[in-house]
């Protein structure tokens, strides 16, 4: 007998350290959604060369008929063109996504912390935040290496507006657009929102409130020129994003 093939139909797409972890928590916790062997599996930006056969045997044995979340942050983070976004419409032409940001210096700061302390990437283990975010943007272009890459990347997914434009154009009203914050200040409003746009009843646990990261930073982890710095580069783009997607925009001020 065949056995029912699972194929998920929503993707929680990123930002790294944003709260995708907290919005997998939350939609996986409704009875009719289910989240495959992992939350982060990547399929259609790390993986695609493995096949649908592959992608399906993340979500073998779950039960048929309902609802299937692949949670990976490279699909957004990672989509400097529109192929991504194109790959996973054509999978999935029914199919649903989840956006949610973070503020960009915060993100950043976060970002650097994932790179010491889970991808232990030896170059910047006796890196403080400060050493690391404080580096001339101009100079990481040119540059090559170990830092220069992972500097960029930083900056990079820290920018939003161009990559969500992209998936914007692509899926349309299948794209919903979060920010943390509305995960802090509206945590009922905002569930039931992500609950709607996947098309299940909503439901409510007062877990959800507990929105958690896994490196929790304070802007004190740079110095409040390199803040300045950070904002030059990143505050624009999260502005303009904030007032696309309807998100209310605020600006941390560091404490002097």
């Amino acid at each position: 007998m065949n056995q029912t093939v699972n194929r998920p139909d929503i993707f929680i797409i990123g930002t790294m350290k944003g709260g995708t972890t907290a919005a997998h928590r939350i939609l996986t916790a409704h009875p009719d959604v289910h989240s495959g062997t992992q939350k982060e599996i990547h399929y259609f930006s790390l993986h695609y060369a493995q096949g649908e056969d592959w992608y399906h045997r993340h979500f073998e044995g779950l039960p048929a008929g309902q609802h299937y979340v692949d949670a990976s942050p490279t699909y957004f983070d990672t989509a400097n063109t529109l192929l991504i976004p194109r790959l996973i419409d054509h999978y999935a032409p029914q199919g649903k996504l989840i956006l949610i940001t973070r503020n960009p210096i915060e993100r950043a700061i976060s970002h650097f912390h994932h790179l010491r302390k889970v991808n232990k990437v030896a170059p910047l283990l006796e890196m403080d935040a400060d050493a690391f975010l404080s580096r001339d943007l101009g100079r990481m272009l040119a540059g090559t290496g170990v830092i220069p890459m992972h500097f960029m990347n930083v900056i990079n997914f820290s920018l939003y507006q161009a990559k969500a434009e992209r998936f914007r154009r692509t899926f349309g009203d299948r794209l919903l657009v979060l920010d943390n914050s509305q995960l802090r200040n509206d945590p009922q409003g905002t569930v039931r929102r992500m609950f709607e746009h996947v098309g299940v009843d909503p439901i409510w646990e007062d877990g959800f409130v507990e929105i958690k990261h896994s490196h929790q930073t304070e802007l004190a982890d740079i110095s409040r020129k390199t803040f300045d710095r950070l904002s030059h580069i990143l505050r624009p783009d999260y502005e303009a994003f904030c007032q696309k997607y309807d998100i209310h925009f605020s600006w941390p001020t560091p404490d002097e």
